[in-house]
């Protein structure tokens, strides 16, 4: 940990977070601080730090936008800074091994890490209801407003300095990333995520057994707070639980880009991103599977989603892949 925080240049730890209050105040310089970047707009950083149910808590007070334009923007800016330098660093490496590489590094469970690590957390503007329900350490609040401060910095400063804040956040560490075997391990990496969003973890049963004792086949199901989220085949056990971690953690990744496509569509017909189910904000347990949230719109998984699509930010191992010094 204090070797991370001096790659990080965090010599000191995160200012603490003001737990007496709900929503704390929008702090510019401790802001400032742990990024270790000036804005020449503020207001950038406000709305890269504003998550939405903070608006539909205040709507009186005309607090502005929330941060989802640009967590869609930083995302294309993460996207392209991760290729151009997996590009440069690895030139004996094909298409689809750089693909598997850049998907691990911008996964939502490096994203959410790194936020962790900086403390963004405790600068995040939430709701008191989205507070009190843990939002400050929720792994999706994380990932996605560290997207959005990314794209922030290439809104204020251009392209340059949002290349240095993520080559120094999310490249400094590439080999000992790359190399980890927790992060290859898609059991480890379902069971970090699901602790940080749900406060649970996964659960793995045996569906069903297909075949004689010598080459019998088996199903598992990963199961979190009652519901299914994924399924996986495999010749014994431990490889079936690791199809079905792999097979949840590309799940998530397409339920949190389906939510940002509707949410968008529902800015155009005229809304002010209110979620059509559910009310403003997000409450303690939304979004949690059983809780009739966003994880709730799709329960089976689809043949294709056994395959992370290319450029997408579905985790892929990166075990057998060769890094070059």
């Amino acid at each position: 940990m204090k070797l991370l925080r001096k790659l990080f240049g965090m010599e000191k730890a995160p200012a603490p977070r003001l737990e007496h209050r709900g929503s704390r105040e929008f702090d510019l310089r401790g802001f400032e601080a742990i990024l270790h970047y000036k804005f020449k707009d503020p207001e950038l950083a406000r709305q890269a730090l504003t998550h939405r149910s903070y608006l539909h808590s205040q709507p009186e007070k005309g607090v502005g936008e929330s941060n989802e334009r640009m967590e869609f923007l930083g995302d294309s800016v993460v996207g392209l800074v991760v290729n151009e330098f997996l590009y440069r660093k690895f030139t004996s490496l094909r298409e689809g091994e750089l693909t598997k590489m850049k998907s691990l590094l911008v996964s939502r469970v490096i994203l959410s890490r790194t936020a962790k690590l900086m403390g963004l957390g405790g600068y995040v503007l939430l709701s008191e209801a989205e507070t009190g329900s843990g939002g400050r350490d929720r792994a999706s609040i994380l990932a996605d407003t560290l997207e959005g401060v990314i794209g922030a910095v290439y809104l204020d400063g251009g392209l340059e300095p949002a290349r240095r804040l993520t080559e120094r956040l999310l490249l400094r560490q590439v080999h000992e990333i790359l190399s980890d075997a927790n992060l290859a391990n898609y059991k480890s990496m379902l069971q970090e995520y699901v602790q940080g969003e749900f406060k649970t973890h996964p659960q793995y049963r045996i569906s069903s057994e297909i075949g004689p004792d010598h080459e019998k086949v088996f199903t598992v199901e990963v199961v979190v707070n009652q519901k299914v989220l994924g399924r996986g085949h495999g010749n014994n056990k431990k490889e079936a639980e690791q199809e079905a971690a792999r097979d949840a953690l590309l799940h998530f990744e397409k339920l949190v880009r389906g939510e940002r496509q509707d949410h968008r569509r529902r800015r155009r017909r005229g809304g002010r991103g209110r979620r059509s189910r559910g009310g403003g904000g997000r409450g303690p347990g939304a979004g949690q599977p059983g809780s009739g949230g966003p994880h709730e719109e799709s329960r089976e998984p689809r043949e294709d989603e056994a395959r992370g699509p290319d450029g997408s930010k579905s985790p892929w191992a990166a075990s057998r892949l060769q890094s070059e010094s």
